[in-house]
């Protein structure tokens, strides 16, 4: 939720942010997630002690920052947008300016009070709410900005004023602006109602509503996608027009995709590079990387730590990890292949593996450039074959390979190559 907050800041113009978070492992897993996912914008962080109220939270930020306005925005707001941050920045200077809006279902939100005249005259939380005032459809949005010569004091005095048992809120400073005569109300627009979260049914309508502008966004720049409807992709997820998702298909994280690939129906890709013209069936990707016109799937896996060079063909039912595989590599049906480099334009049979575990650590397998491997061979690691050399169907190989040669049988032994075969036959002339 935070990180789609730290999105529309940065779609707005703000350029720096501190983030409020707990102490501890708590605090450290949302700092951690957080600078993986901020966007455009630079971060720090601020770490609250203990639970005082959103009062105390700005007040820990206080030594991160050297601004004369403050913008201060609620992290469970995962709906809000630039345009809904917009009139908050550019609003007339004063202490204090609040953002406003009216929804059809206010819920527990603060609500707007205003003088016979219209004028901004504080907040009433819901707690502290007459049923009248629960009738009011103009609700605090969460997003705050101030001028850092008042907010600072004002935090202190509200702290000081609830004394140490009890919260104090980011919005009891308000009071004092309007006392004063400095603070303004500046509303705005909220078309998909209620931005903020609460509750998991609160979070269920977020997600759908995050998951139409994601998929509304592709669209318009040119990304086909089948059902908009049967397919979830993440905010930060790229995709060149001309691009094809078929339905059925998730797209979490980090993930990249150029023009006129195709993925899925049915493929579960995250944090993953996938080059142009690709097409991805029915498979899951993790944290690997595939360049150009590569073929994968369907029900084959590549774990992460992978890189697939351009033009390569992997079957159905076959499984990679920390494989780095060259260009024209052909992989076969119900194959494994960890702790792997393939040179360019092996074959991989149907059936083959990379026996990398020998129960104590993973061990490495290199197969040359145009190696030859028999269906259902067992290439027991740590191994090398050979360039240009082959292994025969269902051959156990425990020993390297070298260019050229040939090896057959359980456990397998080096035969003749070919060539060699070939070179030593006499002359058909």
């Amino acid at each position: 939720m935070t990180a789609h907050v730290l999105h529309a800041l940065g779609a707005a113009g703000v350029h720096e942010a501190v983030v409020v978070t707990p102490p501890g492992k708590r605090g450290e897993q949302i700092r951690n997630g957080l600078s993986a996912d901020a966007g455009f914008v630079n971060l720090r962080f601020a770490i609250q002690d203990e639970p005082k109220g959103t009062a105390d939270a700005v007040l820990a930020a206080r030594s991160e920052i050297d601004a004369s306005r403050v913008l201060v925005v609620n992290g469970d707001l995962p709906l809000i947008t630039a345009d809904q941050l917009g009139p908050l920045i550019e609003a007339e200077r004063s202490s204090a300016v609040i953002a406003t809006t009216e929804v059809d279902d206010p819920a527990r939100m603060g609500r707007v009070a205003r003088d016979p005249q219209g004028a901004f005259c504080g907040i009433v939380e819901w707690r502290d709410a007459i049923p009248i005032e629960r009738e009011i459809p103009e609700v605090n949005l969460g997003c705050y900005l101030f001028n850092a010569r008042f907010l600072w004091p004002a935090l202190e005095q509200v702290i000081d004023n609830a004394g140490n048992s009890a919260e104090a809120y980011v919005t009891d400073v308000l009071e004092e602006a309007v006392r004063i005569g400095s603070a303004v109300a500046a509303k705005v627009a909220a078309p998909d109602g209620r931005i903020n979260v609460e509750t998991p049914v609160d979070a269920a309508n977020a997600e759908q509503i995050m998951r139409e502008r994601i998929v509304s966004r592709l669209l318009e720049s040119g990304v086909y996608v089948r059902d908009r409807e049967a397919v979830w992709i993440d905010a930060g997820v790229s995709i060149e027009p001309g691009a094809t998702i078929e339905p059925g298909c998730h797209l979490r994280g980090n993930v990249r995709i150029g023009a006129g690939a195709k993925i899925g129906p049915n493929a579960i890709i995250e944090n993953v590079e996938i080059g142009r013209q690709c097409v991805v069936e029915s498979c899951t990707i993790r944290e690997s990387r595939l360049h150009d016109r590569v073929e994968v799937g369907p029900y084959s896996t590549i774990r992460p730590g992978c890189t697939i060079e351009s033009d390569v063909h992997i079957g159905t039912h076959a499984e990679l990890k920390q494989a780095d595989i060259g260009r024209h590599v052909q992989i076969g049906h119900f194959s494994y292949l960890g702790d792997v480099e393939v040179g360019a334009r092996s074959n991989i049979g149907a059936g083959s593996i990379t026996c990398n575990f020998d129960g104590e650590e993973k061990r490495q397998t290199t197969i040359g450039e145009d190696a030859f491997i028999g269906c259902d061979t067992m290439l027991i690691a740590p191994l090398r074959i050979g360039d240009r050399a082959r292994t025969g169907a269902g051959a156990v190989v425990n020993k390297d390979v070298p260019d050229d040669g040939n090896a057959v049988g359980h456990p397998a032994r080096l035969t003749p190559s070919r060539r060699s075969r070939r070179e030593g036959e006499p002359s058909r002339e």
